[in-house]
């Protein structure tokens, strides 16, 4: 998987020109609810595109939302997912007592968000281009895994690109991306030692993709 170094959430010296946590309901159109075809479409796809990484994962998830509620889907699936260090989606076993949750979480290297408004405040704007170029650049670091992503990208010859650019043309015209990397430093979003999230919102639909690697 790609290397990058970590930075402390916040404002941090080389991403301080970026745009981070912006007003989603100022940027988003509101007009109407997501295409059931598209949206069940993207789930298929992300299903599809879930699986090992290099040493780790690639998480990714569909959802109707409303632009007020961004925010708040992106960190429930994160969540759930196990990513705040709840529990382990790598299937390793966790602390159960809160004491020992407790030592573990004063043992881990980055602070995880607390809500899903510390989350976006780690994210900044990019462009559709640029999220579809961190994509590429995350699946070529796991390209000979045995999960259904790469299956699929066998069975159809499928080039990543397109895989992706068909993600995105399916969430619709006007849509926003967020991310927390450049590939060469993030703002850690989960408890790993390594995580990229990528996410597009727009036309009632937001896409979360996510590749996390290390304890």
């Amino acid at each position: 998987m790609v290397r990058a170094t970590a930075i402390a959430p916040g404002p941090v010296a080389g991403l301080a020109d970026r745009e981070t946590s912006p007003d989603i309901l100022a940027v988003m159109d509101t007009d109407g609810g997501p295409d059931a075809d598209n949206l069940d479409r993207l789930r298929d796809m992300c299903a599809d595109l879930a699986g090992d990484l290099g040493n780790g994962q690639l998480l990714a998830w569909a959802d109707a939302s409303v632009p007020a509620a961004v925010p708040d889907v992106v960190f429930g699936v994160v969540s759930d997912a196990g990513l705040l260090a709840d529990r382990d989606p790598m299937g390793r076993s966790l602390p159960r007592s809160p004491r020992q949750r407790q030592q573990q979480q004063q043992q881990q290297k980055v602070s995880v968000p607390a809500d899903a408004d510390e989350l976006w405040s780690r994210l900044w704007e990019i462009d559709e281009p640029t999220a579809i170029d961190l994509l590429i650049s995350l699946e070529a670091s796991g390209i000979q895994d045995r999960s259904r992503r790469a299956r699929r990208l066998r069975r159809y010859q499928d080039e990543p690109e397109d895989i992706f650019a068909e993600l995105a043309r399916l969430t619709g015209p006007g849509t926003r991306w967020w991310t927390n990397t450049d590939l060469s430093e993030w703002n850690p979003v989960t408890q790993h030692t390594f995580d990229a999230m990528v996410v597009g919102a727009g036309n009632g639909i937001v896409v979360t993709l996510i590749a996390f690697e290390g304890g």
